[in-house]
């Protein structure tokens, strides 16, 4: 009986991707080429910058300036999107901001090459502005959870291949196992962009956007970003999620620049066991997309939220209280890291996606970036310097911050319901 269920949940799985059509389902198809070697060095980044000389406060100044320089590209972002098309410009700026930092990182030396790559890797935010409409919109709006969700469920997937980075590190040493990642990553995802390029076709807003734009110039085109920004800025709703969507994104810099930190520098584990985290956390968020958000994919976001930032609260809040060597109070906050990025991911991001007009998303987006990158921008080098004091403290900072994002839930329910309201009271009139 339990078999058969199994069973049937990877069926509804595989149906559910059949759904799909044209570009989501090329996107979703080919994402293990790109996450599944991102996921092998991202695991040992910061303990390669370590072991390479550059300190806390370096890591985190990296981390800073990159956010900056892509608050800038995210402005560049809309305007190139539209005038080069979605699908050119995706493969133009994966190819330069993935495919020639990767090198860079496999052959680093020191501070400056990090920092070299860091900056090339920045443009990566004008990409995220053309790939997100690639996905979304030739997609309906109610199956871009679905989207969102198949695509986290890839990157789960290739989570399960963390141990293979454990066994390199443990074969070659951790630097020249490293370095070899870092190559792999290099052929791994550039062919990932030309497969990608070779099988989309451009989105019919695509078409219409590039042939709008064959007259415009960036300067020309600023009054659309102040157009889209005031739109942005009179929708409370737009603006409470994209609040969530920045603080979960100053929790990804800090997990992602500082957990290996406080695990060997501050918990005691070796180097080697590094990569059985993501496993945990891979493991964990496949249970939840199989047993727990069929059933939460059909509530209001309230509930799922609030579930997901809680879990946030705890996850990071263990890390800050483990003791020494605690392999299960790691595990336990490894889990709920991976149930609240299970639950939020696709509702935050959909919520996001629905609330911006496809005509004007490229731009709109495009706004967004520049103000979540400004935002967050400094909190790489905070992050380092409350490393440098203790290891834990940038873990105290995400803690507090998954607590407003509480308070920020309750908020955006009630401007849903007060929405909802305003709408039956203009359909009655």
């Amino acid at each position: 009986m339990r078999e058969r269920h199994r069973r049937s949940i990877f069926k509804r799985f595989g149906n559910e991707l059949t759904w799909f059509k044209g570009n989501a389902r090329v996107s979703i198809i080919l994402e293990p080429l790109w996450v599944i070697p991102h996921n092998l060095f991202a695991t040992y980044a910061s303990v390669y910058m370590v072991a390479l000389g550059v300190t806390d406060k370096q890591i985190g100044l990296i981390a800073s300036i990159s956010m900056a320089l892509q608050m800038f590209s995210s402005l560049l972002g809309g305007y190139v999107t539209d005038k080069l098309g979605r699908k050119r410009t995706s493969l133009i700026f994966d190819t330069l901001s993935w495919s020639i930092p990767t090198l860079i990182w496999a052959v680093a030396q020191n501070f400056y090459y990090f920092l070299i790559a860091a900056i090339i890797n920045s443009f990566v935010r004008i990409v995220h502005t053309s790939w997100t409409c690639l996905l979304v919109e030739d997609t309906a709006p109610e199956d871009r959870v679905h989207a969102y969700t198949l695509l986290q469920v890839a990157g789960i997937l290739a989570g399960f291949v963390a141990p293979l980075g454990g066994l390199l590190v443990k074969r070659f040493d951790l630097v020249p196992a490293v370095r070899g990642m870092y190559f792999f990553a290099c052929i791994s995802m550039t062919t990932m962009f030309f497969l990608r390029n070779h099988l989309v076709r451009e989105t019919k807003q695509g078409l219409i956007r590039m042939e709008e734009s064959k007259n415009e110039n960036f300067l020309g085109s600023i009054k659309d970003y102040i157009v889209a920004a005031k739109k942005l800025v009179s929708s409370p709703y737009t603006m409470v999620a994209f609040l969530l969507s920045v603080f979960t994104n100053i929790n990804n810099i800090i997990r992602t620049n500082f957990f290996a930190i406080v695990l060997t520098q501050r918990l005691g584990f070796s180097q080697q066991s590094l990569s059985l985290f993501p496993v945990v956390q891979s493991a964990a968020m496949l249970l939840v997309y199989i047993l727990v958000m069929p059933a939460l994919g059909r509530l209001k976001f309230k509930l799922p939220l609030m579930s997901a930032f809680a879990a946030m609260v705890l996850s990071n809040l263990l890390l800050v209280i483990s003791p020494v060597e605690s392999f299960s109070m790691v595990i336990i906050s490894t889990a709920l890291t991976a149930y609240g990025t299970a639950v939020s991911y696709p509702f935050v991001e959909s919520m996001m996606a629905n609330s911006i007009d496809d005509s004007e998303r490229a731009k709109t987006m495009s706004i967004l970036y520049v103000i979540l990158f400004g935002i967050t921008a400094p909190f790489g080098y905070i992050g380092g310097t409350l490393s440098s004091i203790s290891e834990e403290l940038p873990f105290v900072l995400t803690t507090i911050l998954f607590v407003i994002c509480l308070v920020l839930v309750v908020v955006l329910d009630r401007l849903d319901r007060s929405k909802v309201v305003s709408t039956d009271n203009t359909v009655q009139m």
